[in-house]
């Protein structure tokens, strides 16, 4: 299945060869739960197939990638998540959007293009301000669902081709959007020769992405997949983005995902004078060192403590005849499933919002239980993998830590409760 797989040989942002190992890290299954496609074009299992994860430093722009990436089409030709389904995100796309009308004086009329837009909670903000909207989205089944609920999106890639296309029939755009999505893409050259042809001469790009530095800084390992194959940060950006005659004149740190950026990019004409902001992140990443193999090893080190502590605290269950679950099976926890190396030790999965019964992987087929079932089956042990929403899931079953389960958090920090 080779041919679902291809190797990177140079940075998908710069194109320097000099990329190089950085962090060593589990192969994880190419097909996560996000991904409605299960068997190849034979009938062939597809669970099954992984592919390494380890990330690569890019030693001229400072870009941290994976190089081994699989076949977009696989992934994202029959999505499955929502944005909708995501606690707060609603919320915060509405504040978004809010921030991108106020900073640019958005007028109704104008035209706003969202490439990634998935069910077009973002863009139905800027509709019901009377702007013009426009989604690009791969999944077929998605896009069709926003088309229909009012938000015209194309089932597709997001191109030059297609950027010009959009531009001749509907204009250039005042916004271009891109929200966890700009680091799924390998071919970064292409999106960018794309908003350099559709953006408007006062228009601005916005995207939001994890930020490299907090995914190092807190431990982010649960970001990490083959869906996210870039890790942003400030100075590959700024130094790459300035070759498609784009200019980042504005970045904000943000609480998403654990830690994320906003880059606001404009033409390197446009008319918003560059923040302050910009330069002090790049001061800040050459001062910890984010783009040193050094700090990089440093955190592969951490990873394999995390790993010890949870192998310990499972074993301890494990020798007094306590069965060992899990909780969450997002795309996320599945990969930190791998990371943790626990596929063999687990006995069942929980999930308030389950897209399958059961979780397969290499050598293993998890049954997988709506989170109501907990305090019924009532494991000894349960590792939320699903760590940023610790607090709400420990409240909703105080009966089951009452009755002497006992939750493990294994990030940022391994804890357990009570």
């Amino acid at each position: 299945m080779t041919e679902l797989i291809h190797i990177r040989e140079t940075c998908r942002l710069c194109g320097s060869p000099d990329i190089a190992l950085s962090v060593p890290l589990a192969s994880v299954p190419i097909v996560s739960p996000n991904v409605g496609t299960e068997t190849g074009a034979g009938g062939e299992r597809i669970t099954r197939v992984v592919a390494p994860l380890d990330t690569y430093l890019c030693g001229d722009c400072g870009l941290i990638q994976l190089v081994h990436v699989v076949d977009p089409a696989l992934i994202y030709r029959n999505y499955r998540y929502r944005t909708a389904v995501s606690l707060g995100l609603v919320e915060h796309f509405r504040g978004l959007a809010q921030a991108v009308m106020g900073r640019i004086a958005l007028k109704p009329g104008d035209h706003v293009v969202e490439f990634g837009s998935n069910d077009g909670t973002l863009l139905r903000n800027f509709k019901e301000a009377g702007a013009r909207v426009t989604g690009i989205d791969p999944a077929e089944g998605i896009a069709a669902e926003a088309s229909a609920a009012g938000i015209p999106t194309h089932a597709d890639f997001f191109t030059e081709r297609l950027a010009r296309d959009i531009a001749a029939s509907d204009g250039p755009a005042r916004a271009i959007l891109s929200n966890n999505a700009t680091a799924n893409i390998d071919d970064l050259g292409e999106i960018l020769r794309g908003v350099a042809a559709l953006l408007a001469p006062a228009g601005v790009f916005v995207f939001e992405t994890q930020y490299a530095l907090d995914v190092f800084e807190r431990t982010l390992l649960d970001v990490i997949y083959h869906e996210h194959i870039s890790c942003f940060s400030v100075t590959p950006v700024v130094k790459a983005f300035r070759k498609f005659g784009l200019e980042v004149f504005d970045a904000e740190r943000i609480a998403t995902k654990g830690g994320s950026i906003r880059f606001w990019v404009r033409r390197a004409d446009g008319p918003w004078p560059i923040a302050p902001m910009v330069g002090e992140l790049l001061a800040l990443e050459d001062k910890v060192g984010l783009h040193d193999r050094a700090y990089h090893a440093r955190f592969a080190a951490r990873v394999q403590e995390l790993k010890d502590g949870l192998h310990a605290l499972i074993d301890g269950a494990r020798k007094e005849g306590g069965k060992i679950a899990a909780y969450g099976t997002s795309v996320g926890s599945a990969a930190l499933i791998h990371q943790f190396e626990i596929e063999s030790v687990l006995d069942m999965l929980f999930d308030d919002s389950p897209f399958k019964d059961v979780l397969e992987g290499p050598g293993y087929e998890l049954p997988v239980h709506h989170g109501d079932k907990l305090e019924e089956i009532n494991p000894a042990l349960t590792v939320i993998l699903a760590w940023r929403y610790a607090d709400p899931i420990t409240a909703k079953h105080q009966a089951y830590m009452d009755g002497g389960g006992v939750f493990v958090l294994p990030l940022p920090e391994i804890s357990t409760e009570p």
